[in-house]
């Protein structure tokens, strides 16, 4: 894969001449992109999606300023994409022990009477209850990382103020 400036050898004399776009287009959506990863967390990541593909796309083709916040951008979503993949792993661990329990009791009260097994059969450990709250928490931690890490983007960018990070 290609970096950012390195085109190859099949750059043309169209290809190497700088494009004529407006900064100000740039950094609009720039902030477009902040507003998506902003709202992600109401539409089921679908616009952190959208964002994350025109981050990467305009990355390497606007002035350094933008570009650090496309590079933001992409790190506000692979953070919350994280924090989701490790909030669906706990809830789907918390419902496999639930259906395993439960499995369990209609081994243990007989085939014959598996429409009779009841609640009180089921044996609900505090290993549930806490995978339970770590998803809830984890899902609460992304919504609140989606918010504040693109608000914070977002007034830096709107001030013309860069990112700094520091990891790469």
């Amino acid at each position: 894969m290609a970096a950012c400036g390195d085109r190859g050898d099949m750059t043309t004399a169209s290809q190497s001449a700088p494009a004529e776009r407006s900064d100000d287009a740039d950094r609009n959506i720039a902030l477009l992109c902040y507003g998506l990863l902003f709202f992600a967390i109401f539409f089921a990541g679908a616009p952190a999606l959208i964002a994350v593909a025109i981050a990467y796309a305009r990355r390497c083709s606007v002035e350094p300023m933008v570009a650090s916040h496309h590079r933001f951008q992409i790190f506000i979503f692979w953070i919350g994409f994280a924090l989701t993949l490790l909030a669906a792993l706990c809830g789907l661990i918390a419902a496999l022990s639930i259906m395993i329990d439960l499995f369990g009791a209609m081994v243990h009260a007989g085939w014959e009477n598996w429409r009779i097994v009841q609640a009180a059969d089921l044996h609900i450990g505090q290993t549930f209850f806490t995978l339970i709250a770590a998803a809830v928490v984890l899902g609460a931690f992304t919504g609140l990382w989606l918010w504040i890490a693109a608000a914070y983007g977002f007034v830096r960018l709107a001030s013309g103020r860069p990112i700094r990070q520091t990891a790469r």
